[in-house]
Formats: structure tokens, sequence, C-alpha cells
């Protein structure tokens, strides 16, 4: 990697500790784990928020996939919502061939797909993106025989990862990725939490991950058959990316999970559109890695009428499940939000597993990570190929009045208002969902939603096997 890369890397100083689970971590009193504003609704301090158009350079770094003729072979999305041409360079890393270069020229409010990794076969890839300027979002798309995934990528390296769900069953394969983009050697710790406690295999422990590479560790190797698993990454020394692939087949049945990590658990986690459909399942994963035990409200955003909340206590560093099947205040095959919400400053990572009916279009299965806080601006990428469209956008109000939300389209006259959509008006807690229909084709194009107050949203991509199975991610703009 060149001087003028390696200063473009954004190296983020991380205030969180890896209390109560790491080998080597420390105590933190029972307080928050997490840097400033974990406890608030700004995403501002969230690895995917879009860097400000007036930076001089920016970078995302991409990490999760495959290289040909394997389960997650990646397009890379780069969406220019500014009034500037950006150029930059693409390098991509793989576990079997040496660095490969792509420059790259995205126009103006417009978005241009990247294939990083044509001429790499089999191993593992990972991807930096440099920019001549901010403003620009990067996020993956991953495919292979067990349908498609999408993941945003990195804006920023870090020393701690987590993630609040996994699984290494037989017919599973989990693959995490440990990405160094910096010039230096990093040096890792991962440990693991289940159903029976924590889990820090000698082989995990002082991993070294030289500079300008990338280490993938196969979790099934030393954590064995284990349904539900967190994670949890702590760099001792440099700076990483880290993300999970998870690949459950057979192709048919399971479908691949690209999730990308969150850096600093937050006490507020939103997924704006969930439905139960019959036979299928809907189970949300709560990873508390402090010390403190957790109590954790769930609010419950009905289209229609209102749902108690519920309260959940996750004892420190330990995973609890929801499984909102069990849940008699929400109907059946009716669209619903939910937020949790954890008191006291102890900071969690949220995620959901999605699981469709039996013979549904593949793919059937997949895991997301939840929104932590919320945003008034958000940049919706367009969808990609294998995905074929937006069965649905969902925003959830965080705020404890009403908002209102805009949503517009990229073009080269600038942002376009959706014909119809004009300015909607969403009830706290409650979600807003849109489908596709005629004159409002989601996901065609690049779109931007503008709220009066912080929000949560999600875009459900098709064609898959239940909604929520594959999420498209939307990125946080300044």
């Amino acid at each position: 990697m060149t001087d003028a890369v390696r200063r473009a890397v954004l190296v983020v100083g991380v205030l969180a500790v890896l209390v109560g689970i790491a080998v080597a971590g420390g105590g933190n009193d029972g307080g928050a784990v997490g840097g400033p504003g974990a406890g608030g609704l700004s995403s501002s301090g969230s690895p995917t928020r879009v860097p400000t158009a007036g930076a001089e350079t920016s970078a995302w770094f991409c990490a999760g996939a495959t290289g040909a003729g394997g389960d997650a072979q990646p397009v890379m999305l780069l969406t220019n919502p500014t009034r500037w041409t950006v150029t930059g360079m693409v390098t991509t890393v793989s576990s079997v061939g040496a660095p490969t270069p792509t420059p790259v020229t995205v126009p103006a409010r417009t978005e241009i797909a990247v294939a990083p990794a044509p001429g790499i076969t089999g191993g593992s890839v990972a991807s930096t993106v440099v920019l001549r300027g901010g403003g620009v979002g990067v996020t993956e798309v991953v495919s292979g025989p067990l349908g498609f995934s999408a993941a945003p990528c990195a804006s920023t390296t870090a020393s701690h990862w987590y993630f609040a769900d996994a699984s290494t069953v037989q017919g599973d394969t989990l693959s995490l990725s440990l990405f160094n983009p910096t010039g230096t050697v990093a040096v890792v710790d991962v440990s693991f939490v289940s159903s029976t406690g924590l889990v820090a295999p000698p082989a995990y422990q002082g991993i070294d991950v030289p500079g300008d590479s990338m280490v993938v560790e196969n979790v099934g190797d030393h954590v064995q058959n284990d349904p539900d698993l967190a994670t949890a990454v702590t760099a001792l020394s440099g700076q990483v990316v880290a993300a999970e692939l998870e690949s459950a087949g057979p192709a048919g049945s399971g479908g691949p999970s690209d999730v990308l990590g969150a850096t600093t658990p937050s006490t507020t986690w939103s997924f704006a559109q969930n439905t139960d459909v019959a036979t299928g399942g809907t189970v949300f994963h709560v990873f508390n890695p402090s010390t403190a035990t957790a109590r954790v409200t769930v609010k419950i955003g009905l289209q229609q009428g209102a749902a108690e909340p519920l309260v959940m206590r996750v004892p420190a560093g330990s995973v609890s499940t929801l499984d909102t099947r069990q849940l008699t205040r929400i109907p059946g095959d009716t669209p619903f939000a939910v937020t949790f919400v954890a008191g006291g400053g102890v900071g969690i990572v949220v995620d959901r597993h999605v699981s469709s009916p039996a013979g549904a279009p593949a793919p059937e299965t997949g895991d997301v990570a939840g929104v932590a806080g919320g945003a008034v601006r958000w940049l919706l990428p367009s969808e990609y190929p294998p995905s074929t469209g937006v069965s649905a956008f969902a925003v959830v109000d965080l705020n404890p009045a009403p908002v209102t939300v805009r949503l517009s389209v990229l073009s080269q006259a600038g942002l376009v208002p959706v014909p119809g959509f004009g300015s909607r008006r969403i009830r706290p807690g409650a979600p807003l969902i849109i489908g596709a229909g005629p004159g409002l084709a989601l996901g065609t194009v690049p779109s931007e939603l503008v709220a009066s107050g912080p929000v949560a949203v999600e875009a459900d991509a098709m064609p898959v096997g239940s909604p929520g199975v594959v999420v498209s991610p939307a990125l946080a703009l300044p």
C-alpha cells in the first residue's frame, strides 16, 4: 500500500474495552461499553457513516467475500450523491494471491458497480476503496450457489468488533475475516459467547494480521456445533476490520450472510420491518459484552394500533434471544418494527435471524445487523443482481414525537422527489412501510431519505424466501 493510501486510512481510537469476555479485557465498573455517544440516537460513531463531502480523502473497507467459485463473490456499489466527480483506487487483497489495484471514477449523482476480484479463483478477498474526496458511500453485494447477501462496507478501522449471532451447527460454515488495511501489524484476540458461556480458543489468541493483508478463520474448527454464537474481536495492537460470512446450506434451504461487525455497543438498536411468516421465524439475538446486567426494553411498533413493550434482562457477558413468534401481541403475517433500548448506559449489540418456510425461494435464511442509533439523512444504494429490487422500504420513528420524512432519487439534475410520495408523517415507534408498486420501483436507482428527526430504515431485497432475509444496506449521511 502506498503512503497516500495509508494516509487515507481512517484510524479511529475506540474507548471501549472488551470487558468480561475477552482474555485481555479489563473492567468498566458496570458502566457503558462504548465511545462517546454510545447512549444516544446519533450514528456519528457508526463504522458505516458516509464521510463528509468536503473531506480531502476518504476510505472504505470491504471484507467477508470470496473469490470466484465461492459462496460470496463480491460486487461493490459506489454511490455518489454529491455534485462532484470523485476518483480513486480499489485495492483487493486475497488469501491466494497478490494485491490487485483497480482505478475507479464515480461521476456526480450516480452509482457504479465494481467487481474487485474477477481474476481471483477460490480463497477469501477484501478490498480497500480510497477516494480523492468524501461524500461517496460503499456497500457490498455477495452471491454464490446458496443465494445472495448484502452488507455495508466500513468507513473506519477499529480496535473492537462485535457480532451478536452466528452458527456452526452441521451444515453451516462460519468464516471470520480479519482485514488489516494499514501499514502496521495488528495483533488480535477473538472470543465467543454461547449458551454454555465464554469460549476463548487458544488458537484465536494473539493472531498476527500483517499490514495490507487479511486472516480468515474457520470458526467451526475450534467452536463446533453451536447454533447461537456471539463473537468479540479485540485488537491488542493496531486496528482491523472484521466481518463474518455464514454459509448455511445446502443450496435451496439456506443462504449466505455477510455481516459487518459493530465497533461499539449501543443502547439503541432498531429493525424497521419484521414479519412473522407462517412456518417461518424471526429471532433476535441480544449480546451484552459488559460487566453489568442490561435491562433492555423492547418496543414494538405496529402500523395500526399499539403493542405493549416488554423487558429483557441480559446478564453480563451473555447472549439472550427473543423469538417474536412466541409473542401474542404481534399479529402473524403483519409487518412490525422493533427497537431495543438498554437502560443505565449499558451497551448491547443486536442481530436478527430470519428463516423462511420450507420450499421458499433462495436464499431462505439470513442474518442481519440492526441499525445502531438513528440519523436524519440516509443514502440508499440501488439493487444489484441477483437482487431485482426492493419488496418494501420501511422507516421507524425513534423520537418521542411524530416526524416527517421525504424520499428523493438521485439524478443528474440533483435530488428529485419520488412522485406520489410527498412528505409522510410517522408516529413515534411506528413503522412507515412502503411497498413497491406502479410509479414506485424501489431500489432501481439510488435514493436519499431526509427526516425531521432521527429514524432507522430498512430496505428488504428480493427475491428471497421471506421479508428480511436480505437487507440492502442504508448508509447514514452527515
